[in-house]
């Protein structure tokens, strides 16, 4: 028996499981109407996320090398090598839940959606099933088969090919569409300051925050009972002054807490336009005013028309934090419609248009063998219209091939061997 007929494969950590049910399941989708015009849509895309790709390699390159290249490349390199692999668990930045349920839906979809068109072509497919790494779900997979393809139309061959980018585009922007109307239904949870963080009580620093049991994640709504949403109000000496005993109104976690007696410590500040030093009142706290966690919501909302590059940048790099709102530090400040559920669901979206995004561009660009790279070779070869041989076509795909990785090598291992040249 041939191995592509095996029930079970297990090579390098791979195991793949075969079943009859994906075949016949590839067969009835792959008959329904709508499914030939959508696959039309999905090779229209693929160029379009393999100029994404391209856009976003040469927009690295092109700041790499403009007089504020060092400073994002001093930010790389403080970033480990890793964060370059989109693997739940390799990168340290991808949460391991989200992302492999992320991951999973999309390579499942990606692989499918393959299939599916190749039957309502009438290619064959040789298997599909499930796909594990040792014993951990990553998707699933089908193997069309690969000598019809190659000798089919081109513009059939590129159905198939662009079938699992276009398709990972398409889910890509749903989901990006819903994270972003879910972030539309998002407010402060209260009318206050949030508590970024608090400052250690020290024999040097007072902060009265720390010793009161101030917290990340409160609000404090009120200093001696007047209402506060921005605590720029301790920089006005004619109310507040240092060794001054206050009350706190706090909102944590939908409860109200009252801390009486806090005695302001004192914070030095030195205007370099004067060289002047002037002594505030210091609560020990750093805190996000109510017009900030607006502002914070607005931006992200009406980025998806004026910078679409911001949903690129993830919540849990450091440098992305003060740009999305569903960021760790930031969400506890917010509420929802969706109640206790808004961190799940913000988090799946995120990631779901993330990776998804990430493997549709990737997929797309013109390297061999990925799926682009196949595709573009057939439309080399088909714009030849018979005078480009087949030898031909792989030369060229294979110098493009060549090009364009070079061109992510140099942004992905760039930054950390600079290090050593410079």
């Amino acid at each position: 028996m041939e191995e592509e007929y095996r029930r079970v494969t297990f090579k390098y950590g791979v195991l793949m499981l075969r079943t009859k049910t994906g075949l016949s399941l590839l067969d009835r989708l792959g008959a329904f109407r709508v499914t030939k015009p959508l696959a039309w849509i999905m090779l229209y895309i693929m160029p379009v996320a393999a100029a994404a790709a391209l856009f976003l390699i040469l927009g690295t390159l092109t700041i790499f090398f403009s007089p504020q290249g060092i400073r994002l490349i001093e930010y790389v390199r403080t970033l480990t090598p890793l964060a370059n692999v989109v693997f739940p668990g390799v990168n340290p930045y991808i949460p391991i839940v989200y992302g492999w349920l992320a991951l999973i839906a999309a390579v499942f979809v990606h692989e499918a959606s393959h299939g599916i068109v190749a039957r309502s072509l009438g290619f064959p497919v040789k298997s599909a099933g499930l796909l594990l790494f040792l014993v951990i779900p990553i998707g699933a997979f089908v193997e069309v088969d690969d000598k019809q393809l190659k000798s089919a139309r081109a513009r059939d061959t590129g159905r198939v090919l662009a079938a699992g980018s276009g398709i990972n585009f398409i889910i890509a922007v749903i989901s990006l569409l819903l994270l972003v109307a879910t972030v539309g239904t998002m407010v402060p949870q209260v009318q206050g300051a949030g508590i970024v963080s608090v400052v250690q009580n020290t024999p040097d620093v007072h902060s009265a925050a720390n010793l009161a049991g101030v917290m990340p994640g409160d609000f404090i709504t009120a200093i001696n009972d007047k209402p506060v949403n921005n605590l720029i109000i301790l920089r006005d000496n004619s109310t507040f002054r240092p060794g001054q005993v206050i009350n706190l109104t706090i909102w944590r976690e939908g409860n109200t807490i009252r801390l009486d007696n806090l005695t302001l410590g004192k914070i030095v500040v030195l205007d370099t336009r004067t060289n002047t030093t002037s002594a505030f009142a210091f609560l020990g706290v750093e805190q996000t005013s109510l017009d900030q966690l607006n502002e914070l919501l607005g931006n992200y909302w009406s980025s998806i028309l004026r910078n679409p590059l911001v949903y690129v940048c993830i919540p849990t790099l450091p440098r992305c934090q003060q740009f999305v709102p569903i960021a760790d530090q930031w969400l506890a400040f917010y509420k929802s419609p969706l109640g206790a559920a808004l961190p799940a669901v913000t988090s799946l979206l995120f990631w779901l248009w993330f990776i998804n995004f990430n493997l549709a561009i990737f997929n797309s660009l013109p390297i061999y063998p990925m799926d682009g790279g196949q595709a573009f070779e057939a439309a080399v070869k088909s714009l030849g219209k018979g005078r480009i041989t087949e030898d031909f076509a792989r030369r060229i795909t294979s110098w493009v091939t060549m090009l364009v990785v070079a061109m992510i090598l140099v942004v992905v291992a760039g930054p950390y061997l600079s290090a050593f040249i410079f």
